[in-house]
């Protein structure tokens, strides 16, 4: 795939989208690349379930009226956010690449529109899929703590398994989207970097 950012081509021996890209799109990793670090990311988003469902024994009577991984969490709201924006950067890094494959060396007003959706999705996929993911299983996972760490944070105003009922995500439910997207942007590395 054309796209990587090699410092050593021959400048003669690159494309114009290639020469664009390297001096303008804001992360300077191919679009390969780019896909399989969402694909990680997205993979740690599915390791909500499994983090909220080993809670101790001691977390789950203070904090949860029922079954865990089946409860409407914030924290886990934040980590569906963050998985929707990986998906929807997934797609923006796919279309992009799928474009080059289909025309190698487009016109320089189509390099700048391909150099924009490439930043987009950078944004979506690095800033807020990274945020949302990483900060959400930082939270749920402060339990395994103890309380006396939940309660820490609650002091500085955090809490970690505030019930939230008006979005519909649970543990459970965003370990599976998160499992599904961080498979799917690793397949579409794949394919993206195959030639």
């Amino acid at each position: 795939m054309s796209g990587d950012t090699e410092s050593f081509v021959e400048p003669a021996t690159r494309t114009k989208y290639d020469l664009l890209r390297s001096k303008h799109v804001i992360v300077p990793l191919s679009l390969q690349r780019k896909l399989h670090v969402c694909g990680l990311i997205a993979l740690l988003a599915a390791l909500v379930g499994p983090i909220v469902a080993t809670l101790p024994v001691p977390v789950r009577e203070m904090y949860f009226a029922g079954d865990p991984t089946t409860t409407r969490l914030g924290a886990v709201a934040a980590v569906l956010i963050g998985t929707v924006a990986l998906a929807a950067a997934v797609v923006g890094f796919t279309a992009v690449a799928l474009y080059l494959d289909r025309h190698p060396d487009p016109p320089e007003s189509r390099v700048w529109t391909l150099i924009a959706a490439e930043d987009a999705a950078s944004a979506f996929g690095f800033v807020t899929g990274t945020l949302g993911v990483v900060s959400g299983d930082a939270l749920l996972a402060s339990g395994h703590w103890g309380t006396g760490a939940v309660q820490r944070l609650i002091g500085f105003g955090i809490q970690p398994y505030l019930v939230y009922e008006a979005f519909p995500a649970t543990p459970r439910t965003v370990a599976v989207v998160g499992l599904v997207v961080g498979l799917g942007a690793l397949a579409s590395s794949v394919y993206v970097g195959s030639p």
